[in-house]
């Protein structure tokens, strides 16, 4: 008789089993059994099954009997499509908490799911709801029923509820700019008519009539022009124009100025870095942004640092909740470097090694596309956080070819916005570390500044730590150096697969 024939006999319809897993570090059998909260079996019945099994095994390993409650709720089957979404990426960040219903019935667990049209016709095809029912099934004694619901607008058209964390950051980035005035003083009128206003920072322009801004004058450029109105004629005298940068601590803008015949030469004298106040009107030709000053005055800045308003760690996990990570080659994770110094561990500590794809390497211009992370604690991995991002643009086939995404795989990845929140809640207390962090970092505190989180933990670079700890090898590219670690590195360029091996190097060289 085997084990699954016990469930069969009468006196056992109570019990359905759920798991027999062999655990090899602790070299014990676990058999466990799954029981409804509607039909509760008794402490003997509880007691007899589990004597029945023992006998069963016999004495070839340890040997334990579990006993669970069948139960679903909102929170699990959140939880279980999180887990699934690492084989299906297209869910990840699709279905939020609040679009799970659940109902447990006598004899039945349903579960139904809200989702936009095109979400459900992409499940329905890649038969999700099969799939997903046997995941579900492991939880609950009764017959699983899903739906799903096409009663999500898409996000052509969300409803003022859904838009409300986008209403948030843009009242936060109207009090910033009105908490950002820029002070001058020892004011020196130039050109045109005496600048009043108080002057903004480059970064909170808005296309209004009139821009004040304040900066250092730089890269002054002179050339002529013939006004389109006197082109043809013969007499046409041509103007002068000077194009120039303003730079503040926010950024940069071009200016562009046509001064009188007798500012020419006021302008002319101008030095480079000299600090200025402008004042003129916002101008948008063919994407081309730039400011066109009609009056110039010297001063001095007292304003220079920009004043942020970042926002709290979120309270949950609403897009992307980490999943646990066992770590199986933990127990020989120390034994390269006899000097590791243990007390690094002994602060509390905690490592979040983290990865990103990307569309290309310049932050200021490309976006994220799949991040990876792993939080070490102990000296042990922990948990991990994995998802893909929808850059809303296209892939050039380079990025394609070496990470292995596809534009497909992102078209119902969540965005950034929604993302950060939750991997800002992940890091939060934590060190950061990164193969070249460097590159990686950029892109974070970018995305961090503009959706107005604040990434300022302590960071260590993998990479520097594997020159100063391998000192002998010809190059230190993460799979020469994972190889001379002998750490194994799947599926390369996949943020996950990426951060993990980092993580696993980083602990042996710490």
């Amino acid at each position: 008789m085997t084990i699954n024939d016990l469930t069969n006999k009468e006196e056992y319809k109570k019990f359905k089993l759920i798991g027999a897993e062999y655990n090899q570090s602790t070299e014990e059998t676990v058999i466990t059994f799954l029981y409804s909260d509607f039909n509760k079996p008794t402490d003997d019945e509880k007691k007899k099954l589990k004597m029945e099994t023992l006998s069963i095994l016999g004495d070839l390993t340890k040997n334990s009997v579990k006993f669970k409650k069948s139960y679903i709720d909102d929170d699990l089957v959140y939880t279980i499509l999180n887990e699934y979404t690492n084989t299906f990426p297209y869910l990840k960040g699709a279905i939020k908490k609040d679009d799970i219903h659940t109902e447990m019935q006598k004899d039945s667990a349903s579960i139904s799911i809200d989702c936009t049209s095109d979400m459900k016709d992409l499940l329905v095809n890649f038969k999700f709801l099969d799939e997903f029912k046997k995941l579900a099934q492991k939880y609950v004694f009764e017959d699983v029923y899903i739906t799903l619901n096409d009663v999500k607008k898409d996000s052509k058209a969300v409803c003022d509820d859904e838009m409300s964390p986008k209403m948030q950051l843009k009242s936060i980035l109207e009090q910033e700019q009105a908490l950002n005035v820029v002070k001058v003083e020892d004011v020196v009128n130039l050109v045109g008519k005496i600048i009043s206003t108080n002057a903004i920072f480059i970064k909170d322009i808005k296309k209004t009539d009139e821009v004040v801004l304040a900066g250092k004058f730089l890269s002054p450029v002179w050339s002529q022009f013939v006004p389109r109105t006197q082109k043809g004629k013969q007499d046409a005298k041509p103007k002068d124009k000077l194009s120039f940068v303003l730079k503040d601590a926010s950024g940069e803008i071009e200016v562009v100025m046509f001064p009188m015949e007798k500012d020419k030469e006021k302008l002319e004298r101008l030095s480079e870095g000299t600090e200025v106040i402008i004042s003129g009107n916002y101008n948008d030709f063919m994407g081309r942004i730039n400011i066109k000053a009609n009056a110039l005055s010297l001063c001095k800045i007292l304003t220079k640092e920009v004043k942020y308003l970042w926002r709290e760690p979120e309270k949950e996990y609403k897009t992307i909740i980490p999943q646990k990570m066992e770590d199986l080659q933990q127990v020989n994770l120390f034994s390269l470097f006899d000097q590791k110094p243990k007390e690094y561990w002994q602060d509390g500590k905690s490592v979040v090694v983290f990865d990103f794809e990307t569309t290309g390497l310049n932050a200021n211009n490309c976006q994220i596309i799949e991040i990876g992370a792993v939080k070490v604690t102990n000296g042990v991995c922990t948990e991990t956080f994995s998802t893909l991002v929808n850059p809303h643009q296209k892939l050039g086939r380079e990025i394609s070819e070496l990470t292995g995404i596809t534009d497909d795989m992102l078209v119902f990845a969540p965005d950034l916005e929604d993302v950060l929140p939750d991997f800002h809640k992940f890091v939060q207390n934590c060190v950061l570390s990164a193969y070249n962090i460097g590159f990686d970092i950029q892109f974070l505190l970018k995305a961090g500044e503009k959706y107005r989180y604040k990434f300022d933990n302590e960071r260590i670079d993998t990479l520097e730590l594997a020159r100063q700890k391998i000192p002998s090898l010809p190059n230190y590219k993460l799979s020469s150096v994972v190889k001379a670690l002998d750490i194994v590195l799947n599926d390369a360029h996949r943020a996950i697969n990426d951060a993990v091996a980092t993580a696993k190097v980083f602990i042996k060289l710490i």
